[in-house]
């Protein structure tokens, strides 16, 4: 795929891009037309369907990966796109981390750390309950790994949930030691899981990119 920072005014475009926003709008004539926002990783760039319901624009939604064919065009000295054909994508199709900021830190070596505390909680049954999710259970993990804390308020990038649950258990180790009679091995395991649902739902969140992120399309 094309990444959109790669695209430049004139170029013919053939790709797969989220539709991270999708606006039906009408032009001063009256005709009816439709805005996009189309993400991956570099950026975000708009989009336009000025006829959508000619002949090769299919249904989609807001949140859908989708196949567009297009031209790239300057509005106002910004670059835009007038799409000529669109169609939803099939999951098969592309890989989230193409399209989604991602977090600066390694994934193993979050997983590390986090296997590390889990090592360190020495009751039985809060030791197996945690290894049952964060070592047994590779579907868990897998999910956990790639998914965002959350949308817009923090950590809003693939890996973001392990690297904001390894922050909240580094804060949770550090007050078990200055307050001894803290129970640390249920504080690091609550600490472990409290956001563990995050990733059953939402799962076709888009998360923002962070603050001070500039659009290389904008």
């Amino acid at each position: 795929m094309r990444f959109l920072n790669e695209l430049h005014e004139g170029d013919r475009v053939n790709g797969i891009y989220l539709c991270k926003q999708k606006q039906a709008a009408t032009t001063k004539n009256g005709k009816p037309y439709e805005n996009l926002i189309l993400q991956d990783k570099t950026g975000v760039i708009d989009g336009k369907i000025w006829d959508p319901n000619s002949l090769g624009i299919d249904e989609f939604d807001a949140l859908d990966y989708i196949e567009i064919m297009g031209d790239v065009t300057s509005f106002a000295g910004a670059m835009q796109l007038n799409i000529k054909r669109v169609r939803k994508a099939a999951e098969d199709e592309y890989d989230p981390a193409d399209y989604l900021p991602v977090s600066e830190n390694s994934t193993d070596d979050m997983y590390s750390q986090l296997r590390a505390f889990i090592d360190s909680v020495e009751n039985h049954y809060l030791s197996a309950l945690l290894k049952k999710l964060f070592v047994e259970d590779e579907a868990f993990v897998k999910a956990f790994e790639g998914h965002s804390a959350a949308k817009t308020v923090h950590h809003g990038f693939i890996g973001g949930l392990m690297e904001h649950t390894l922050g909240v258990t580094r804060l949770c180790d550090y007050m078990s030691k200055a307050y001894p009679v803290i129970n640390r091995d249920l504080l690091i395991t609550a600490s472990l899981l409290h956001d563990h649902r995050k990733r059953q739902h939402g799962g076709r969140a888009v998360p923002e990119f962070p603050p001070g992120f500039v659009p290389v399309c904008a």
